[in-house]
Protein backbone atom coordinates (compact mmCIF):
# COMPACT_ATOMS: atom_id res chain seq x y z
CA UNK A 1 0.00 0.00 0.00
CA UNK A 2 1.23 3.64 -0.97
CA UNK A 3 0.64 6.42 1.49
CA UNK A 4 0.75 9.88 1.51
CA UNK A 5 2.26 11.41 5.16
CA UNK A 6 2.63 14.70 6.35
CA UNK A 7 6.24 13.55 8.02
CA UNK A 8 7.23 11.45 5.76
CA UNK A 9 6.18 12.52 2.12
CA UNK A 10 5.16 9.03 0.48
CA UNK A 11 5.99 5.72 1.55
CA UNK A 12 5.16 2.33 0.90
CA UNK A 13 3.77 0.08 3.47
CA UNK A 14 3.46 -3.60 3.12
CA UNK A 15 0.86 -5.85 4.50
CA UNK A 16 3.14 -7.68 6.64
CA UNK A 17 3.81 -4.33 8.43
CA UNK A 18 0.34 -3.38 8.55
CA UNK A 19 -0.97 -3.51 12.60
CA UNK A 20 -5.14 -3.56 13.55
CA UNK A 21 -5.85 -1.67 16.75
CA UNK A 22 -9.23 -3.07 17.01
CA UNK A 23 -10.43 -0.54 20.02
CA UNK A 24 -8.80 2.43 18.55
CA UNK A 25 -6.90 4.09 21.09
CA UNK A 26 -8.33 7.13 23.86
CA UNK A 27 -8.80 10.03 22.35
CA UNK A 28 -8.35 9.13 18.36
CA UNK A 29 -11.12 6.17 18.27
CA UNK A 30 -10.75 6.39 14.96
CA UNK A 31 -7.05 5.35 14.37
CA UNK A 32 -7.56 1.76 13.35
CA UNK A 33 -4.63 0.85 11.53
CA UNK A 34 -1.36 1.87 11.69
CA UNK A 35 2.68 1.01 10.81
CA UNK A 36 5.86 1.11 13.10
CA UNK A 37 8.58 3.20 11.72
CA UNK A 38 12.23 3.37 12.63
CA UNK A 39 12.61 6.81 13.80
CA UNK A 40 16.00 8.21 11.60
CA UNK A 41 18.92 9.82 13.30
CA UNK A 42 18.27 6.82 16.15
CA UNK A 43 20.98 4.44 18.34
CA UNK A 44 21.01 1.20 15.80
CA UNK A 45 19.21 -0.47 18.74
CA UNK A 46 15.79 1.53 17.41
CA UNK A 47 14.09 2.31 20.34
CA UNK A 48 12.20 5.01 18.16
CA UNK A 49 9.47 4.51 16.53
CA UNK A 50 6.66 6.47 14.74
CA UNK A 51 3.36 4.72 15.04
CA UNK A 52 1.86 6.42 11.73
CA UNK A 53 -2.07 6.08 11.03
CA UNK A 54 -2.54 4.11 8.03
CA UNK A 55 -5.73 6.20 7.32
CA UNK A 56 -4.92 9.75 7.93
CA UNK A 57 -1.60 10.22 6.58
CA UNK A 58 -1.13 13.64 8.92
CA UNK A 59 -1.19 11.57 11.93
CA UNK A 60 1.97 10.12 13.65
CA UNK A 61 3.16 9.55 16.98
CA UNK A 62 6.55 9.22 18.28
CA UNK A 63 7.05 5.85 20.74
CA UNK A 64 10.13 4.44 22.74
CA UNK A 65 11.07 1.33 24.18
CA UNK A 66 10.57 1.91 28.06
CA UNK A 67 13.44 -0.07 29.42
CA UNK A 68 16.42 1.72 27.89
CA UNK A 69 14.80 5.27 29.61
CA UNK A 70 13.24 3.74 32.70
CA UNK A 71 14.92 0.12 33.22
CA UNK A 72 12.12 -0.59 36.70
CA UNK A 73 9.62 -0.19 34.12
CA UNK A 74 7.27 -3.13 34.60
CA UNK A 75 4.01 -4.19 34.56
CA UNK A 76 1.00 -7.02 34.15
CA UNK A 77 -1.60 -7.44 32.10
CA UNK A 78 -4.13 -9.85 30.77
CA UNK A 79 -2.46 -11.35 27.50
CA UNK A 80 -5.33 -13.51 27.51
CA UNK A 81 -8.60 -10.87 26.66
CA UNK A 82 -6.45 -8.75 24.12
CA UNK A 83 -6.23 -12.48 22.35
CA UNK A 84 -2.63 -12.76 22.83
CA UNK A 85 -1.60 -16.53 23.05
CA UNK A 86 1.93 -16.44 23.48
CA UNK A 87 3.21 -13.46 25.81
CA UNK A 88 7.05 -13.89 23.20
CA UNK A 89 4.64 -12.16 20.61
CA UNK A 90 4.79 -8.80 22.58
CA UNK A 91 6.50 -5.78 22.25
CA UNK A 92 5.80 -2.71 24.71
CA UNK A 93 5.81 0.92 23.90
CA UNK A 94 5.01 4.27 25.20
CA UNK A 95 4.23 7.26 23.52
CA UNK A 96 5.55 10.16 23.47
CA UNK A 97 4.82 14.07 24.05
CA UNK A 98 6.09 17.40 23.64
CA UNK A 99 5.51 20.21 24.68
CA UNK A 100 6.02 23.40 23.23
CA UNK A 101 6.57 26.80 24.49
CA UNK A 102 8.89 29.44 22.81
CA UNK A 103 12.22 28.46 24.06
CA UNK A 104 11.82 24.82 24.60
CA UNK A 105 10.12 21.73 24.40
CA UNK A 106 9.61 19.48 26.98
CA UNK A 107 9.14 15.50 25.84
CA UNK A 108 7.63 13.25 28.12
CA UNK A 109 6.94 8.99 28.14
CA UNK A 110 3.33 8.04 29.28
CA UNK A 111 3.66 5.01 31.20
CA UNK A 112 0.86 4.42 32.74
CA UNK A 113 -0.75 3.56 29.18
CA UNK A 114 1.63 1.29 27.34
CA UNK A 115 1.11 0.08 23.54
CA UNK A 116 0.84 -3.47 23.40
CA UNK A 117 1.78 -4.66 20.25
CA UNK A 118 0.70 -8.34 19.53
CA UNK A 119 3.44 -9.11 16.58
CA UNK A 120 2.16 -13.01 15.74
CA UNK A 121 -1.82 -11.70 15.30
CA UNK A 122 -0.95 -7.98 14.20
CA UNK A 123 -2.50 -5.96 16.12
CA UNK A 124 -2.00 -3.26 18.34
CA UNK A 125 -4.30 -2.36 21.85
CA UNK A 126 -3.30 0.48 24.25
CA UNK A 127 -4.10 -0.57 27.78
CA UNK A 128 -4.78 1.40 30.72
CA UNK A 129 -2.75 0.73 34.12
CA UNK A 130 -4.12 1.32 37.82
CA UNK A 131 -1.02 1.25 39.00
CA UNK A 132 0.05 4.71 40.47
CA UNK A 133 3.61 4.15 40.55
CA UNK A 134 3.69 4.71 36.50
CA UNK A 135 3.02 8.21 35.80
CA UNK A 136 1.35 9.92 32.58
CA UNK A 137 3.81 12.66 32.14
CA UNK A 138 7.02 10.55 33.05
CA UNK A 139 9.60 13.60 32.07
CA UNK A 140 12.53 12.67 29.32
CA UNK A 141 13.97 15.83 28.87
CA UNK A 142 14.19 19.33 27.57
CA UNK A 143 15.52 20.70 24.45
CA UNK A 144 16.22 24.52 24.26
CA UNK A 145 15.51 25.97 21.07
CA UNK A 146 14.25 22.78 19.78
CA UNK A 147 12.99 22.12 15.98
CA UNK A 148 10.30 19.24 16.54
CA UNK A 149 8.00 18.71 13.93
Amino acid sequence: MKLATKRFGNIEVHDDNVLEVPTGIPGFPELRRVTLLAATGVEPTMTLFWMQDLDDGDLAFLCLVPWATFPEYDFEFEAFELGIADEGDVRILNLITIRRDESDATMSVNLRAPLIVDVHNQRLHQVILSDSRWPVSAVLGTAVHAEVS
